[in-house]
C-alpha cells in the first residue's frame, strides 16, 4: 500500500505537531517537572508557557505549522 499526498502531509504534520509540543515540554522540564507535566497534560497551558520563553515561540511556530499541514493533508484525503 502506498501513501498519497495527503496521507503523507497528515502524517508528517501530526509528527510535526507532536514533536514541536514535545521540545516544548522537555525545555519546561529543565526549569520545573510540575511546568514540564503541565505542558504534558493541560491543554493550553502549553501555549501559555510558549509565550514565556523565547525559545518557546519558536517552537510554537513549528507546532502551528505542524497543524497547518496536517490540516492540508486532512483536506486532501477527504
Amino acid at each position: 500500500m502506498s501513501l498519497s499526498i495527503g496521507s503523507f502531509l497528515l502524517l508528517s504534520g501530526l509528527a510535526l505537531t507532536f514533536a514541536a509540543q514535545v521540545g516544548i515540554a522537555l525545555h519546561a522540564f529543565t526549569g520545573s517537572p510540575v511546568k514540564g507535566l503541565l505542558c504534558f497534560f493541560v491543554p493550553l497551558y502549553i501555549y501559555v508557557y510558549a509565550r514565556r520563553h523565547k525559545v518557546g515561540v519558536w517552537m510554537m511556530r513549528c507546532w502551528y505549522l505542524g497543524i497547518a499541514i496536517f490540516l492540508v493533508g486532512a483536506t486532501l484525503v477527504s
